[in-house]
């Protein structure tokens, strides 16, 4: 296994459809899409895995579905 720019372990069953080569595991453009299926696709202690600041940073670029980006901006909203 590798690790995404984050230092975060990629868990290669969330990307069963994508051939993204591991060399590319290190930019920012893999991150937003590991993010996006981690956050739609990822259990929750997958996600745990991630630093909730990198999530509230990187949310407006993810390709999330519409309810896991409410839940999102509705959780940041509260925490704020």
């Amino acid at each position: 296994m590798g690790k995404t720019l984050f230092d975060i372990e990629v868990l290669p069953h969330l990307l069963w459809d994508y051939d993204v080569p591991k060399d590319r595991w290190a930019t920012e453009d893999f991150f937003v899409l590991y993010l996006s299926r981690l956050l739609n696709e990822g259990t929750a202690k997958e996600v745990g895995t991630v630093p909730f600041r990198l999530i509230r940073e990187y949310l407006p670029r993810l390709s999330l579905r519409s309810d896991v980006r409410r839940l999102w901006e509705l959780y940041f909203r509260m925490a704020a």
